[in-house]
């Protein structure tokens, strides 16, 4: 009976969880630039998350930012380069 409950808590908290994430998170259809797809999301106003992927290689990144001057200086930093090559961040 208690195991019950305990699963029914974690259930609960999982679905408020959720909920809030939906409700203070937008996101927008992704962008080409430069040969890269790029995806926004932003969660409260102030946490932006991006993901940038290659259309040539699939190369995959995902950064999170609290300030935009930052992502967007991300931004340019990504699509400078060459879309058909893997480049390592550090």
């Amino acid at each position: 009976m208690q195991k019950k409950q305990i699963i029914q808590s974690q259930s609960l908290r999982s679905q408020y969880l959720r909920m809030e994430i939906k409700n203070n998170s937008r996101s927008w259809e992704p962008v080409n630039r430069n040969g890269w797809w790029i995806k926004f999301s932003v969660y409260k106003d102030t946490n932006i998350l991006m993901m940038f992927v290659s259309r040539y290689t699939g190369q995959t990144i995902v950064r999170y930012f609290s300030s935009e001057d930052d992502a967007c200086e991300f931004i340019n930093f990504v699509i400078s380069h060459d879309p058909k090559e893997h480049f390592e961040l550090i």
